[in-house]
């Protein structure tokens, strides 16, 4: 199919070693309702067969761009984006896929409400080739930014599509920090937060593969341990923190505990696991959540991710 000269959409999708995933991705773009837009696939130093799947889907849509690894998503992200042609950009990770009507109803609330900068869909959870369950992100708040720093990451990057002047006039890139690694979504998402309006859209629109050899489930200690810092860096700029705010930058900071323990706990790493259980409940002992996590990693019974 011809591009007009103007896409509506630029779709950026990164991939590394996304061979397996990546027809479907791309295909799921190709198959939208919505056909203005151009595909920039961009392979961040891929050792598989990422250029040999991308060659063989003939469509003038789609733009294929190499690097050598970079190491970080944040960097694949950036120079996608840097390439985007479109009055909007939809992110899409290459082992990630959309359903059809994703592109159309996000233009709609683009197009409808020149306030809003940043879409977010709802997503089905897939492991093991089945979806496991609907994830509901969102909703917004005027206090969106209190309400990522005090309960957590509720969008995912290939759920959203933002105006290309947040990139390209207010020069909001991913941060290509190394200690950000695999949480730069989540800090990109907590400085748009405080400049830009969102809004999230409450039917699944895409589907978010889950992975054991995802970047978080491969190094879990290290990056929770920079999720920590990275939230303590947000506290520590709090105008004023009262006692309830102490109450809740601890629950906030043991959730974190607790959620890398589950981690540990489904690949079957019973110690570390426990581990991660035991400093949830110091940090903040009315997580009952860390209790349950303890005694079953104690009891050594499996859990299934979720």
């Amino acid at each position: 199919m011809a591009i007009k000269e103007t896409p509506e959409f630029s779709v950026v999708i990164v991939a590394y070693n996304h061979a397996k995933y990546l027809a479907q991705c791309i295909y799921s773009v190709l198959g939208q309702t919505y056909h203005n837009f151009e595909v920039i696939v961009f392979d961040d130093g891929s050792t598989d067969n990422t250029r040999d799947v991308v060659s063989a889907i003939s469509d003038n849509r789609i733009r294929y761009f190499y690097q050598e690894n970079s190491g970080l998503p944040a960097c694949g992200r950036n120079r996608g984006m840097a390439l985007a042609k479109g009055k909007y950009i939809a992110l899409l990770d290459g082992d990630d896929f959309w359903y059809g009507e994703k592109l159309n109803k996000c233009k709609k609330v683009l197009d409808n409400d020149p306030d809003i900068d940043l879409v977010c869909h709802n997503e089905d959870i897939q492991y093991n080739g089945k979806i496991i369950r609907r994830t509901s992100y969102g909703p917004y708040t005027e206090r969106m930014y209190d309400k990522l720093l005090f309960e957590g990451n509720c969008l995912h990057t290939s759920a959203v599509a933002i105006r290309r002047e947040i990139f390209f006039d207010d020069q909001m890139r991913f941060s290509e920090e190394r200690n950000l690694f695999t949480i730069e979504d989540y800090e990109y998402w907590l400085r748009l937060s405080q400049r830009h309006r969102f809004c999230f859209l409450s039917e699944a629109l895409g589907c978010y593969r889950v992975t054991e050899t995802g970047a978080f489930m491969s190094n879990a200690n290290a990056n929770t341990i920079n999720m920590l810092e990275l939230l303590d860096e947000h506290f520590s700029r709090l105008n004023s923190i009262d006692k309830l705010t102490q109450k809740n930058i601890k629950k906030r900071r043991s959730g974190i505990m607790s959620a890398v323990g589950r981690t540990y706990h489904h690949k079957m790493d019973f110690k570390k696991s426990k581990e991660w259980y035991i400093m949830a409940i110091c940090e903040y002992p009315f997580n009952y959540k860390a209790y349950i996590g303890l005694l079953a990693a104690s009891a050594k019974l499996r859990i299934i991710y979720r």
